[in-house]
């Protein structure tokens, strides 16, 4: 950005596949493929997002997110892999962010339900700021 490192989230709008493979020590288990829908926050993504503010933050960079989710998975074994624990990392993270945290949500975009509990700046209103495109929704 102008020649200064930031860190940067991004969110994949398309589906993904999870990829799980079998036990080894279970003779009875199967290799699984699992379809993610795209911007929601699984397992998996929210703790990446986590991990990755707190990488940021830790390198001291400011961050730019660029918001475009439609929550959390809701699913039992959503639940059971503690994807609310995970969304709670991501608060965690924003709220010791010390550096500048600018939240965008893009043209045609959306940030609905839990995200936007998770990405509310006034978890840290000294160094977190959202601004909407006019078409977002």
């Amino acid at each position: 950005l102008g020649g200064i490192p930031t860190g940067v989230v991004a969110v994949e709008t398309r589906s993904v596949e999870l990829s799980i493979p079998a036990d080894p020590a279970n003779l009875d288990s199967e290799a699984k493929i699992i379809q993610q829908a795209g911007q929601v926050w699984f397992p998996d993504s929210a703790f990446k997002t986590a991990q990755a503010i707190k990488d940021f933050n830790r390198e001291g960079l400011p961050l730019m997110v660029f918001a475009n989710w439609r929550g959390f998975s809701g699913g039992m074994k959503d639940m059971y892999d503690q994807v609310l624990k995970f969304g709670a990392y991501i608060v965690d993270g924003l709220r010791e962010y010390s550096q500048p945290v600018l939240v965008y949500i893009p043209p045609q975009a959306e940030l609905r339900g839990g995200s936007w509990v998770v990405i509310d700046p006034t978890i840290n209103p000294r160094h977190m700021e959202m601004y909407a495109d006019k078409d977002s929704r």
